[in-house]
């Protein structure tokens, strides 16, 4: 194959590489695709493989500011309302989105307990009002 997509496809050997990495992904294991393709590809060098790296680390990010994001609520939460039961706790962690706990970390500023931050039955709800334009 390196010799046909080198021959025919100079250009487009690095992205067809991806394509044959990625769709032998869906059948195979990761082992032998590793051992079939030893030494002939260069993902590196591919715009596919790098939108795919782009992706996985957007999502990473913003997974990771979300469990920042609620490590502080659990933080801060607890020095102005004590130690949050293990219902505060799920409820936060259910949330994942980023917005969401932001207002949640502007709310607790005005918030008077747990109950009160979450909504009174420990889910949060987003405030009432406008709706953010686009």
């Amino acid at each position: 194959m390196n010799q046909r997509f080198e021959r025919e496809k100079p250009r487009l050997a690095a992205e067809l590489w991806s394509a044959t990495y990625i769709l032998m992904g869906l059948r195979y294991q990761d082992a032998l695709i590793h051992a079939l393709l030893r030494g002939v590809m260069s993902l590196e060098e591919s715009v596919t493989y790098q939108a795919i790296l782009r992706k996985g680390e957007a999502k990473g990010e913003a997974r990771g500011r979300a469990t920042e994001a609620r490590r502080m609520l659990l933080v801060q939460g607890q020095a102005r309302f004590g130690k949050p039961s293990a219902r505060v706790v799920a409820a936060l962690e259910a949330l994942s989105d980023l917005d969401q706990l932001e207002e949640l970390g502007v709310r607790l500023l005005q918030a008077s307990s747990w109950d009160a931050l979450l909504g009174g039955n420990g889910t949060a709800r987003r405030p009432r009002g406008r709706k953010k334009s686009s």
